[in-house]
């Protein structure tokens, strides 16, 4: 009997393994424009075409690094505005049950 639920035991953690590794797409429920929609969510490096994460090459990598720290800079002096605006996004996601 032991035996037994060893090798199911054994049979979970492989299954575990093997699903931590997958390199799938998740779709979560986010708001736009007002409205709940399901967006595609990939792992780094891949981008999200056609419902489906797609590896992404190494010049839009480079050119998407690069853009990221210019929005950053911008970002930095719009920060009141931002945190307004997430405040009432937050309020709205609760009304919505997401959180």
């Amino acid at each position: 009997m032991k035996d037994w639920f060893d090798s199911i035991f054994n049979t979970i953690q492989e299954c575990i393994e093997y699903y931590d590794d997958l390199t799938e797409a998740k779709k979560k429920k986010v708001i736009r424009k007002g409205k709940l929609v399901k967006k595609t969510f990939c792992q780094k490096g891949q981008k999200a075409k056609g419902g489906r994460c797609v590896a992404m090459k190494s010049k839009e990598r480079v050119r998407r690094k690069m853009k990221a720290k210019k929005g950053a800079i911008k970002r930095k002096g719009k920060m009141a505005r931002i945190r307004k605006k997430r405040k009432k996004a937050m309020r709205k996601r609760k009304i919505y049950g997401l959180k």
